[in-house]
């Protein structure tokens, strides 16, 4: 029953917008995080999953609120204008994974090349780009889709053209393909490669622990997504193409996925990084330290 797809997509949104936001407070807060430039990629990523969820909230609660088991008719306008994100983050977040996966083989094939990468304006090139793609595809799912109702629908996907949809698969394939043949290069590559001699030739002594810390970050980042928003998409991607439409049987399933990306995403970066583990650590410990003393504690352990 579709029910069910909202109520897991309103428990997914609360789960997501906590996780990234805890993430979003540990960048503030520790001046590690800051200024490891490897990890600005995945900060504009939790920051994109966190806006995401937060600015959802109305497209699912509407949904739900309004869902009946025997016949329903949502407002078209209302959801082609609420459900906006939905392109905007899948694009955002597929871009920010192929930018990860790309920066992740460079480091690897050409250790000379990615040293000589400012990886903040790479950062925020992709994350830019990304962006501009998304506001792209939204604009465009507006301006295709004419304003009509359709009955007992329950997701955005029935109000979105068919020549929109057409497009939308065929880019998001396209983007997916790209996320998952450069991970397979990257995980041969790494498989290959002597983690001893990699990490020595790519980065100096005192950068070593904060590289590999970025590496194995932003390598299992890549393969999260792969999992739970490159390969689904790609398969819905397929068969809509094939004329067979999933939108009323699965729901809003685009903005699961991302949803799910977003909360694996996060923990991710929350059991991988050290010095976020040490300060969630010790303000569970001592809940009345002051974040600035905490913070001075962290980076003096350092």
């Amino acid at each position: 029953m579709i029910i069910v797809t909202y109520i897991l997509a309103l428990f997914l949104q609360v789960t997501c917008a906590l996780v990234n936001g805890v993430i979003l407070c540990l960048f503030a807060k520790l001046d590690s995080l800051q200024k490891n430039k490897h990890l600005r990629l995945v900060f504009y990523l939790s920051a994109g999953h966190f806006l995401g969820a937060i600015l959802g909230f109305p497209y699912i609660i509407y949904m739900t609120k309004n869902w009946d088991p025997i016949h329903f008719e949502f407002d078209p306008l209302f959801i082609l204008v609420s459900e906006i994100l939905v392109p905007i983050g899948l694009k955002f977040s597929a871009t920010a994974t192929i930018g990860v996966a790309l920066s992740r083989c460079v480091a690897v094939f050409s250790p000379g090349t990615f040293r000589k990468i400012e990886k903040i304006c790479f950062s925020e090139i992709v994350s830019i780009t990304g962006f501009l793609l998304g506001m792209f595809d939204a604009c465009l799912s507006l301006a295709l889709s004419p304003i009509t109702r359709v009955p007992n629908c329950g997701t955005a996907g029935c109000f979105l053209s068919n020549q929109f949809l057409y497009y939308w698969g065929i880019s998001n394939m396209i983007f997916g393909f790209i996320v998952i043949i450069l991970s397979i290069i990257l995980l041969v590559k790494i498989k290959l490669l002597d983690d001893g001699k990699a990490l020595g030739s790519v980065v100096s002594t005192s950068q070593e622990k904060r590289f590999q810390q970025a590496s194995k970050t932003t390598t299992c980042i890549l393969l999260s997504s792969l999992l739970f928003l490159t390969t689904p998409s790609v398969c819905v991607g397929v068969v809509e193409l094939m004329g067979f439409s999933t939108f009323e049987l699965i729901g809003p399933f685009y903005y699961s996925s991302l949803l799910l990306t977003g909360i694996s995403n996060g923990i991710i970066f929350l059991v991988c990084n050290r010095e976020a583990r040490q300060l969630l650590s010790r303000e569970s410990k001592n809940p009345s330290i002051a974040p600035y003393f905490v913070v001075k504690r962290v980076a003096g352990a350092r």
